[in-house]
């Protein structure tokens, strides 16, 4: 079959799945879906596009000309946009200039960003970008031409991300995800057709209904059959980490592939058994429960893992690992590592609080601040006002910070004088601690001797110049 028969059994397809996916989803529960209501405009006409084509000097790829010219062109959502991932498709030749003021000065110029770009790489890529910011507006926008030289803006995922269309070189017809100022995020599929029709499979399975965040083409496509028959057919460590994150879509996963999951998070590479230890508790808890207590007793980055592992995917049953966190995580080391215990002992209700407070004398001082912050949410938290007290004469303003809004509701006849040596050392905002300290202020009465400088100090406050965060 020739590249041209290919494609028109693909758009046979499209339009099939497109009245299937707005019957699968009548609720219109798919991100985006009620701005589109899988409702297209007309195609556009071959006249329109060989107009589009000759004002920017260059040839479409044959898979997005196949859809405009014979799905649809434009429909109901932002910025006149046709079904599609989020908000949809945006009508041919509107919006171009998302990226770049003056599109036509670099939409025909060859591609340059390539997929599986490191930070490093990327940083190199746009390191000039930031200095032509302090420079003219021609050289700024000269510079982003250069790097989204090739590059079509297809449509809005929200705010300022969008979806994008590479025009020329290897990658031609292939999909950016982007954010302007931010990494690149190529799209898994090799065309336009291939990335929008997964969309519509992931509709009409069901997949991108299901609650929380369902940020579509940002992993690998497929089933887990499909996925784990990826991984262990991968030549790259990258590949068997991009086919293990893409089981993160799934809701469940079959009994073969949570077995080789089980064998995976013995892998000798901490990030690939992370990933499975991920995907292992999501999908089947009572098997991932031996290798969570390996990796928990572990060091601090397999102990990271099983730690999200809980909150992510078994936030139910974190009350069962009480005492095994009791026994960890006084010997926590990773400022991470320690941010997501904390996070748990919030999530289940948990009292670590001995465990805690030897933290909020550590040298890492956004560990004290997290130490701090997670005593504030026990109930009761009285007894730790001792340890709140020396934190308000904390060095560092983000710890005094954190012990302010972690005294909330607490009166206790220390607590003015310690007050009073917060607003003399801090004559200016920084940090909230000045707009924290009022609120701290209200809650008081005047129970000390202390109470009358703090209250001319409160006064000195603007009633509403501020707001605590």
């Amino acid at each position: 079959m020739n590249a041209a028969a290919s494609i028109d059994e693909q758009i046979k397809r499209i339009r099939t799945k497109l009245k299937a996916a707005q019957k699968a989803d009548r609720g219109l529960r798919v991100f985006g879906a009620k701005s589109h209501r899988y409702q297209m405009d007309p195609p556009a006409s071959e006249s329109e596009v060989r107009a589009f084509e000759a004002k920017y000097s260059l040839k479409l790829p044959g898979c997005y000309r196949a859809f405009v010219t014979q799905i649809g062109n434009g429909g109901p959502s932002s910025q006149g946009s046709a079904a599609g991932p989020f908000y949809g498709i945006y009508p041919l030749g509107e919006s171009v200039d998302e990226l770049v003021s003056d599109p036509a000065l670099c939409l025909n110029k060859p591609a340059i960003l390539k997929p599986g770009m490191t930070d490093q790489e990327w940083k190199d890529l746009t390191q000039r970008l930031e200095e032509a910011g302090q420079g003219t507006e021609e050289e700024y926008e000269s510079e982003l031409g250069r790097i989204y030289a090739g590059v079509m803006p297809l449509g809005s995922q929200g705010c300022s991300c969008i979806h994008a269309l590479v025009l020329n070189g290897p990658y031609e017809g292939r999909v950016l995800n982007m954010d302007v100022g931010q990494k690149i995020v190529y799209a898994y599929e090799n065309t336009f057709l291939d990335w929008y029709e997964r969309w519509l499979d992931e509709v009409i399975s069901g997949l991108l209904m299901q609650d929380g965040p369902s940020w579509f083409g940002y992993t690998m496509g497929g089933d887990d059959v499909h996925l784990m028959q990826v991984y262990i057919g991968a030549e790259s460590r990258a590949q068997r980490l991009k086919a293990l994150k893409g089981l993160g879509k799934l809701l469940t996963a079959t009994a073969a592939t949570c077995q080789k999951l089980l064998e995976i998070c013995e892998d000798d590479d901490a990030e690939v058994r992370r990933c499975a230890l991920w995907m292992l508790t999501k999908f089947a808890y009572p098997m991932a429960r031996a290798p969570l207590h390996k990796h928990l007793m572990g060091g601090d980055d397999d102990c990271l893992a099983a730690l999200q592992s809980l909150r992510w995917h078994a936030k139910s049953r974190v009350k069962e690992w009480l005492e095994p966190l009791r026994k960890r995580v006084p010997a926590i080391q990773a400022e991470e590592t320690f941010r997501f215990a904390c996070y748990l002992q919030q999530d289940a209700a948990l009292d670590l609080g001995e465990e805690l407070k030897p933290f909020c004398k550590h040298a890492n001082e956004e560990i004290r601040a997290t130490a701090i912050w997670s005593l504030g949410k026990l109930k009761p938290k009285k007894e730790c006002v001792d340890v709140f007290i020396a934190g308000l004469d904390d060095t560092s303003p983000k710890v005094v910070h954190a012990t302010l809004q972690a005294l909330a509701g607490i009166r206790d006849s220390r607590l003015p004088a310690a007050y009073a040596r917060v607003a003399e050392r801090f004559k200016t905002e920084e940090h909230y601690v000045l707009a924290n300290l009022k609120h701290r202020l209200k809650e008081m009465r005047p129970i000390s001797s202390a109470w009358g400088r703090l209250r001319d100090f409160a006064a000195s406050f603007a009633p509403s110049s501020r707001r605590a965060r």
